[in-house]
């Protein structure tokens, strides 16, 4: 038996030599890649919005391709002719280079889990997905207007190529959006960055609401549960930057009653402050927060969400998506015969620029009652 299975491995190992030599003696070339050549863009105009980080996923259709395959953009243009390489500028670029968990016990923990790097404001990843950095804003690249003109479309080719060979893929298109810093985004108008009306260039505001629910007017003990309803009280939600500092890192709430005066955060007795948000107290040492007469205020790090990845401090929880941030303002009072009523306000949402904002709940017409009955 043991002979057997040695002449066995003897002629495997004959016929692996003879192989080899003759693939030297008749000269035959090496295995190479395959390259379609039908391998194409699904997607061939990409609108991403300025101000984040954008990735369009699964665009390129590889048929069958050999992976791995290099993506790279070239001649890119305008649709009149001019050069519109500024796309592709290098610029400081803050990626993260560990895991984001939403369990870091400190601002500094998680700076370090990311670094800065040089990207191009626009590339290709080797799956051929494209990013358009947050890098890239309204100051650098031109937004597209309400009607977009021919020659104001940035044009672009791709050279794919592996071992197989390369071929170009020619006139994809790139159309990028205007800046919109957070959402919802209701209240801003998507085109000019400017407020948002309901008619073009109206007097009428348009305004973001939040979730209300269980809450009574102070005057009217009609339950406030439309937040568009002027009769039984609106609220407004406002997202707004409260200083100039470009590199600021705080996130304040407020509630303001009819007469625009702040509210004290403590009137809503039930909410758990230290799940709001993943923010720190002002050094940033620990979880926590700076509780005012007039506001609360976080130590953060932007964008927040920080990252697609479902936390207790995202809406859903850690089995949701991980979208967007969410946020639940509760009290309880008690009610006509002993009964405790409680009463929430909530949002989810999205910031994507750094600074110091403060997100605003505003009883605009009516106050909601604390008071126990």
């Amino acid at each position: 038996m043991q002979d057997a299975t040695k002449y066995k491995v003897l002629i495997l190992l004959t016929a692996v030599i003879s192989f080899t030599g003759c693939r030297k003696v008749f000269d035959l070339p090496e295995e190479v890649d395959y390259l379609s050549t039908k391998a194409d863009y699904n997607t061939k105009i990409f609108t991403p919005r300025l101000g984040r980080t954008s990735v369009t996923t699964n665009a390129f259709n590889p048929d069958a391709s050999s992976f791995p395959m290099t993506f790279t953009i070239q001649n890119a243009r305008f649709g009149d002719g001019r050069d519109a390489s500024d796309m592709m500028a290098v610029k400081p670029t803050l990626i993260w280079a560990s895991e984001y968990t939403g369990q870091e016990k400190t601002l500094a923990e998680i700076e370090s889990k990311r670094r800065i790097e040089n990207r191009p404001m626009v590339e290709l990843r080797g799956s051929g997905d494209l990013i358009m950095w947050y890098t890239a804003t309204r100051d650098l690249l031109k937004p597209s207007d309400s009607v977009v003109y021919p020659q104001d479309i940035r044009y672009f080719d791709v050279k794919i190529s592996n071992s197989g060979g390369s071929r170009v893929i020619k006139n994809l298109q790139i159309i990028p959006r205007i800046d919109v810093p957070y959402e919802p985004s209701d209240d801003y108008n998507t085109i000019n960055g400017k407020p948002n009306t309901t008619t073009p260039g109206g007097k009428v505001r348009v305004f973001n609401y939040p979730s209300i629910s269980g809450i009574k007017g102070a005057t009217t003990n009609v339950a406030m549960n439309d937040p568009k309803n002027p009769t039984t009280g609106r609220v407004y939600l406002y997202i707004r930057k409260f200083s100039n500092d470009a590199n600021g890192h705080r996130l304040r709430f407020k509630f303001l009653n009819k007469d625009s005066v702040a509210m004290n955060p403590l009137l809503f007795n039930e909410t758990k402050w230290l799940e709001q948000v993943h923010g720190f107290n002002e050094a940033g040492t620990e979880l926590g927060y700076k509780m005012t007469t007039e506001y609360v205020e976080y130590n953060v790090a932007y964008p927040i969400p920080l990252a697609r990845i479902p936390t207790r401090f995202t809406a859903g929880g850690p089995t949701g998506s991980g979208d967007m941030a969410h946020v639940e303002f509760a009290f309880s009072r008690v009610g006509f015969g002993g009964v405790r009523e409680f009463g929430k306000l909530s949002k989810d949402f999205k910031i994507y620029e750094k600074g110091d904002w403060e997100i605003v709940f505003h009883f605009k017409d009516i106050n909601p009652k604390f008071d126990n009955d």
